[in-house]
């Protein structure tokens, strides 16, 4: 009994020096973590950017394919959908800018600040600005809608109406993690203070 009560201990012992030693981490791997974790920030907001340049380009390609210039809710709504991701790129190119203007050699309660203000005003741009630009762009494709019946096969339109609504929502559930893994970033932050 009093061998197994010391490879116990020594087996806890071994346990405890293992979780120590994994824990800490010297302050050039945690700069190594950082300007990875900045990089993985970084992509993220060109990917953004590039899904919804992609977009953009597409619509004003049809635009112009379509070649009707008059008004009408088919023109309005394409107008619609074409404005909002302008907006949008233009939103996802100040953040690249503000995210690339963080001085990492600053000291960590000065960067921890900067980061902070900058994931702050990616909070406001989250909820206030995205759900409105969101909102134009489904009424602009909603004015699709009528025309695409007309003119298309019902086959075809079943596709287009599926497929737009579900990228619409498929595209939600995508900023929906966006502001999630942000948020959590913006409360780790908050936590270093």
């Amino acid at each position: 009994m009093c061998t197994t009560m010391k490879t116990f201990e020594n087996l806890q012992d071994i346990w405890n020096a293992q979780s120590i030693s994994n824990h800490k981490k010297n302050t050039a791997e945690l700069i190594v973590m950082a300007e990875e974790h900045s990089k993985k920030i970084q992509l993220n907001h060109i990917g953004t950017l590039v899904i919804i340049g992609i977009t953009t380009l597409i619509l004003i390609t049809y635009f112009i394919w379509i070649g009707s210039y008059s008004f009408s809710f088919f023109t309005l709504g394409l107008a619609l959908m074409i404005s909002s991701m302008l907006i949008r790129i233009l939103i996802e190119g100040v953040s690249i800018r503000k995210f690339e203007s963080l001085n990492t050699s600053l000291p960590l309660v000065d960067y921890c600040k900067k980061a902070t203000a900058f994931y702050e005003w990616r909070k406001k741009i989250h909820y206030v600005v995205t759900p409105i630009i969101y909102m134009v762009y489904l009424l602009g494709f909603s004015l699709l809608i009528p025309t695409f019946k007309t003119e298309f096969s019902t086959p075809f339109f079943i596709y287009l109406v599926v497929s737009g609504y579900g990228f619409l929502i498929g595209f939600a559930f995508f900023l929906r993690k966006k502001l999630k893994n942000e948020m959590e970033i913006l409360a780790f932050l908050k936590n270093i203070q």
